[in-house]
């Protein structure tokens, strides 16, 4: 039997899922729904990842890495374990390669070779494409990459008979989305998003650390979090880890203890309150509150349109996230298994596009930021988007100018993306040189065409027109600089435009 699997790749924790007989079930990873996303290098070179890994952060911080999502994307990223150099994708695909041999064992040695892997809404294309690389790394089919709180929302709106508009919430080990998407029967169509790809459960872990270890400075006169060796190194561990044990006590009782027999030959025994905590974390939780009030605004919708908030995330197991919401929106829906859902929605995802006759799901996108190029205007050089921001795609669209002086041999087109007027206030995405032949005395029509793909890929054409081009100049003077796609087409198709074709990672699924 072959599968095609779902797999929320977590910063913290990572889940495989599978949807067969009409439900989607969570594979199990040596007894446990979820793994440690956690790996560590031996000595003698074996490799352990998961929980038994997760258990060698003590013993052997040295050789031993977690929280590696944080550095996708990130190419000068490099991790020494045990004598190998590894990158976070590297570490990824480690991590994709138990999850995968563990689903095949658990499904009786069933071949699995596709899958889809869910990311954060705020991902950059250079996060996404390290993630699609530490999957196919892994030996896999790499079906889609589908933002969290997308597979959210259709683990929970999948067959539901009512329309409804829903926000989903995910606060993760690592990043934090917010996405509202409006669901008719299994076609879900965002909206809007946002989010912070640096806000997760680890910073209320170290919001707790920090605050110890201030207390720890105060009785010991040792700075905990800037001792060097291993044996600092192991402290701030058990420190990290008391941390997290007194974070979960709190998600259900209003004190903790944070215990630490040893450290660094002091031992710490502290109580933390609710309140204290909340108070901690205060600054963080508002900040996704101006997420959620932003996504609102850009989908043009109250908080009375939303039929339903739903918790995603390890993390929202908080009692002041749920409260907050409540507060800000109304109160939300959450599941049992809230660090099970993202990938239960990946897996329906993954069974739609492996065999779509069985199971038909429509997902339709939202850029999270504009895409354009610079130009020269009157004021100087000001970045136009081509696709702005919480566009649907994928699409395609595109903007005329003109050459900026007599005999000009070349235009060069910057990508950026960002919202800035300034290009170089933007991120800077790549370029394209469009040859003009032959010069021109006379300003010559330049288009710039985006066609952004389901992935996230901008498949980009700079365009030479005629000089005589009238029809092509007139419609985009009556559409802000627009371009007429059908026209440029045609005259493309004819050979009367001259063109120049690149790929850009656009990121703009963030």
């Amino acid at each position: 039997m072959t599968y095609a699997v779902g797999i929320d790749l977590g910063t913290t924790n990572s889940v495989i899922a599978i949807y067969r007989r009409g439900s989607s079930e969570t594979l199990r990873i040596d007894g446990r729904s979820t793994m440690p996303s956690v790996v560590s290098f031996r000595e003698d070179t074996s490799i352990l990842v998961g929980q038994s890994a997760k258990s060698r952060l003590l013993l052997d911080p040295e050789n031993t890495v977690a929280s590696t999502k944080r550095f996708m994307g990130d190419r000068s990223k490099n991790y020494k374990l045990a004598g190998n150099s590894l990158t976070p994708v590297n570490i990824a695909s480690l991590m994709l390669k138990r999850l995968v041999e563990s689903a095949r064992k658990e499904l009786g040695n069933a071949e699995i070779w596709d899958a889809v892997i869910t990311v954060p809404a705020y991902f950059t294309e250079d996060q996404k494409e390290d993630t699609k690389r530490a999957g196919e790394e892994a030996g896999l089919n790499v079906l889609r990459l589908l933002p969290e709180p997308t597979a959210a929302a259709i683990a929970y709106g999948l067959d539901k008979e009512k329309d409804q508009t829903l926000m989903v919430y995910d606060l993760g080990g690592g990043t934090f989305d917010v996405s509202i998407l409006s669901v008719r029967g299994n076609q879900f169509t965002v909206k809007a998003v946002g989010g912070d790809g640096n806000l997760g459960g680890d910073d209320f872990d170290n919001a707790i650390a920090e605050w110890t270890s201030k207390d720890f400075k105060a009785k010991t006169g040792i700075d905990l979090l800037s001792e060097k060796g291993k044996a600092a190194m192991s402290a701030r561990q058990r420190l990290k880890e008391a941390a997290e044990t007194a974070k979960i006590e709190l998600s259900q009782s209003d004190r903790a203890v944070i215990a630490i027999p040893d450290c660094l030959g002091h031992p710490i025994e502290l109580e933390i309150t609710l309140a204290q905590y909340n108070k901690l974390i205060e600054p963080m939780l508002l900040s996704t509150v101006e997420c959620m009030k932003s996504v609102l605004r850009d989908a043009k919708l109250s908080s009375e349109d939303i039929d339903r908030v739903i918790l995603v995330g390890g993390s929202t197991k908080n009692r002041a996230v749920r409260e907050i919401v409540t507060r800000e929106i109304k109160e939300p829906y959450t599941s049992e298994r809230v660090d099970e859902v993202v990938a239960h929605g990946a897996a329906i995802m993954a069974s739609s596009l492996y065999a779509p006759d069985s199971l038909d799901i429509d997902v339709s996108e939202k850029t999270a930021h504009s895409l354009g190029v610079a130009m020269l205007s009157k004021m100087g050089e000001i970045f136009k988007a081509i696709i702005p921001r919480q566009t649907t795609y994928p699409c395609r669209l595109g903007v005329l100018g003109f050459t900026s002086r007599a005999k000009q041999e070349e235009v060069l087109l910057r990508v950026f993306r960002g919202e800035k007027r300034t290009p170089d206030e933007n991120t800077y995405l790549g370029e394209l040189s469009l040859p003009i032949s032959p010069p021109q005395n006379d300003q010559v029509p330049v288009g710039a065409v985006f066609d952004l793909d389901a992935d996230g890929i901008i498949h980009f054409t700079a365009v030479q027109f005629p000089i005589d081009s009238f029809a092509i100049v007139e419609y985009a003077t009556e559409h802000d600089g627009s371009l007429d796609l059908i026209a440029t087409e045609n005259l493309t198709t004819r050979g009367e435009a001259k063109t120049r074709s690149t790929e850009i990672k656009s990121g703009v699924t963030k």
